[in-house]
């Protein structure tokens, strides 16, 4: 037969035991949570390792053996070029409203935006047509050129001085 004082000490320990256990759970939650966090921290740190800017990695691939990584025309194959490639860290600068001239550096980086034909249709012969060249690397699809071209574009941008 039960007492009243070992119905008190039974309902101590379950109330001790279910402090315990949401103590418990509160800390795995916290754990959890904070892991979470360090996590998506880590994975946006990762994803701005692969594509710092957009646009980056095609200015690297098709732009920076002449203009250079920093786009200020000193590029590994720039002095044997008969044309110097221009600084494209100054565009901006020479506007007269100062304004970064988008449609015209968007235009020469493309040429014919005909993608599908085979036309040379701005710059010296130095330059080449990058947006045939994007639009078959793009594997044909106009609207994923359009967006690299942008992209690269507003990279060019991005480092003006």
């Amino acid at each position: 037969m039960s007492t009243l004082a070992d119905n008190h000490t039974s309902r101590d320990h379950r109330n001790t035991a279910k402090n315990s256990f949401a103590s418990i759970t509160n800390l795995l939650l916290k754990g959890v949570v904070l892991s979470a966090s360090i996590g998506a921290s880590m994975f946006a740190h990762a994803l701005e390792e692969v594509e710092p800017l957009p646009g980056k990695t095609d200015f690297m691939n098709f732009c920076a053996s002449c203009h250079g990584v920093t786009g200020e025309g000193n590029g590994p194959v720039a002095g044997s070029l008969k044309n110097r490639p221009p600084d494209l860290t100054y565009l901006h600068q020479q506007e007269t409203d100062g304004a970064f001239p988008y449609k015209r550096v968007l235009s020469i980086i493309e040429g014919n935006p005909d993608h599908d034909k085979n036309v040379r249709t701005h710059g010296p012969a130095d330059m080449p047509v990058w947006g045939k060249v994007i639009y078959d690397d793009s594997g044909e699809q106009a609207a994923i050129t359009k967006a690299r071209l942008r992209n690269l574009t507003n990279y060019v941008k991005s480092i003006q001085k």
